[in-house]
């Protein structure tokens, strides 16, 4: 079982809010599904998926095991870690990810035409002086 711990001040994202996941591993895929282009340190995927180093190593096997994130390199004694592109199940996450925005994306834009169509039904009735 997993620690949950996660950093208050850690503004939850719209994939976690969407899904209403707390899992550890969930925060874990959704921050590094959205820094892609760069690879962390565990300590650093820990700050950014606002959960503890403890969390975060006791989910960590499960992730590597599964083949959703790979080591990219050694900075000094630090492994490198990235979201693992080639896994058909990241390519599914991020999918899913992309959808849930696209989602949000569509309500936006409804609740703003909604919102103009209200705005531009101006009272027409006469002034009275």
């Amino acid at each position: 079982m997993y620690q949950t711990t996660y950093s208050e001040d850690h503004e939850e994202t719209l994939f976690l809010r969407t899904l209403g996941i707390k899992s550890p591993v969930f925060r874990i895929l959704d921050f590094l599904m959205d820094n892609k282009a760069y690879d962390y340190s565990k300590t650093d995927i820990a700050k950014g998926a606002g959960i503890s180093r403890t969390t975060l190593f006791s989910a960590w096997e499960n992730l590597e095991k599964n083949g959703l994130v790979s080591e990219t390199r050694e900075v000094g004694r630090a492994k490198m870690y990235k979201l693992n592109l080639k896994s058909p199940v990241v390519l599914k996450f991020i999918e899913l990810d992309n959808a849930i925005c696209e989602l949000h994306r569509k309500r936006l834009e409804d609740q703003e035409d909604s919102k103009d169509l209200q705005d531009s039904k101006v009272d027409l009735r006469p002034i009275l002086a």
